[in-house]
């Protein structure tokens, strides 16, 4: 809920909404006689976010609103035959169902042209056309203009949310893993379990390495102390990731799924208190300390730890994957706990 409300989200909140108003008025000065081939293009283009810089992303507008005018065009000048107009339409969508797959970075506006030139060619009752080449033309212009305004600050106001969807994602990917721990069926059920944890790794994956390039393309814009601070939660997210996918070795390490049973109290004990740690770390970087660290997952640990000499050194097949586990949960609490601490630089660029 609280990337919803996040200064990103409601700017670009406000940006679709003065595409709505923009449009609005443009039709109250002109009154064109089809006034959906102006509302199209500038709502649907004002959805266009590729580009990492205000040049690619004004670049991707314009050449997707030239290849709509023209693909759709085209489509309406062969509307009265129909027989041209189905190869047109097959052609057109082969080549945009090819062009997303091929570069899936362009996916949605391939899309949008493909879905243009089936409406330009389905619609028969289309405004003269140098009417209606200028209706796009200015749906174009209303939504490449108006980035101009808002885009300088798009891109900065991405360091938070991602930040906070590294940590949920990483979150997730330690439910998982003690889920592959903790449930009877993940030794009869091994595809099943380790494709999820492949799942949420690559979410993880995907938003650090997305929270990497925002932060050098955000770079020229972050004083040297917000720089050095982003810096630092790049690394210590990779540290935590690594430390995460370290004591996940103990379910390859482990032959007897069994043992597992002996120590299942402390387990969901140890996974609950690691959620509640992200939790607080979470609230840490949204200046929201409504949770305190505290010691609590050390606590549950050194029970793990008691448990294994009194009972898993002996009970267990591989009591030294166990002790393994131990010194990287161990590791792991120290990471927590240096995020915690650690202050983030009060400035716009994260608030």
């Amino acid at each position: 809920m609280d990337l919803l409300f996040s200064p990103l989200s409601i700017k670009r909140i406000a940006y679709l909404a003065l595409v709505v108003l923009t449009v609005y008025a443009v039709i109250l000065i002109l009154h064109p006689p089809q006034a959906c081939w102006l509302i199209w293009p500038a709502f649907l283009l004002s959805l266009v976010l590729v580009g990492d810089s205000f040049r690619r992303r004004l670049t991707a507008i314009l050449i997707t609103g030239a290849a709509i005018a023209l693909a759709s065009f085209a489509a309406a000048d062969l509307s009265s035959d129909p027989f041209f107009l189905s190869f047109y339409l097959l052609f057109a969508t082969i080549i945009c169902v090819a062009a997303g797959q091929i570069f899936p970075a362009i996916f949605t506006e391939a899309c949008l042209v493909n879905l243009f030139v089936i409406l330009a060619g389905s619609i028969n009752t289309l405004p003269s056309k140098p009417g209606y080449l200028e209706l796009i033309c200015i749906g174009i212009a209303i939504a490449g203009l108006l980035q101009i305004v808002f885009y300088p600050y798009f891109i900065r106001n991405e360091l938070k949310p991602y930040l906070l969807i590294s940590l949920r994602s990483l979150s997730a990917l330690n439910k998982e893993i003690f889920t592959c721990f903790l449930d009877a069926e993940y030794s009869s059920n091994l595809y099943l379990y380790e494709r999820r944890l492949h799942f949420r790794k690559k979410d993880f994956l995907y938003a650090i390495c997305r929270l990497r390039e925002i932060t050098q393309l955000a770079e020229k814009r972050l004083s040297p102390a917000e720089k050095e601070s982003h810096e630092w939660w790049l690394v210590q997210l990779d540290a935590l990731f690594t430390n995460i996918m370290d004591y996940a070795e103990l379910r390859r390490r482990v032959t007897d799924y069994n043992t597992f049973s002996v120590c299942s109290d402390e387990l969901r004990n140890i996974e609950s208190e690691i959620e509640e740690c992200f939790e607080a770390v979470i609230q840490h970087v949204k200046n929201k300390k409504y949770i305190a660290y505290s010691d609590q997952l050390n606590t549950k640990i050194n029970h793990l730890e008691d448990n294994y000499h009194h009972v898993l050194e002996v009970a267990s097949p591989e009591p030294f994957a166990f002790l393994l586990f131990i010194q990287s949960l161990n590791a792991f609490s120290e990471k927590l706990k240096a995020l915690y601490a650690h202050d983030l630089p009060v400035s716009s660029h994260l608030s």
